[in-house]
């Protein structure tokens, strides 16, 4: 198995695994803790959010 179907079948077991978790526990746990990601994913970002909506709308294709 190569490394793109590898990825697939991890993200798939992620997916499955998320929703499981998001069905057994409540709202107010599991969106903390996605709060937290997010936030901790904004805050390490390397850009901008204006910058990287700059550089997605020069290479948008018509």
């Amino acid at each position: 198995m190569g490394f793109t179907e590898e990825n697939k079948d991890e993200r798939i077991r992620f997916v499955n695994l998320w929703s499981k978790y998001v069905l057994e526990h409540s709202d107010r746990v599991w969106s903390a803790q996605q709060n937290i990601i997010i936030n901790s994913c904004i805050r390490n970002a390397k850009i901008s959010k204006e910058d990287y909506l700059k550089m997605k709308s020069r290479n948008r294709i018509f």
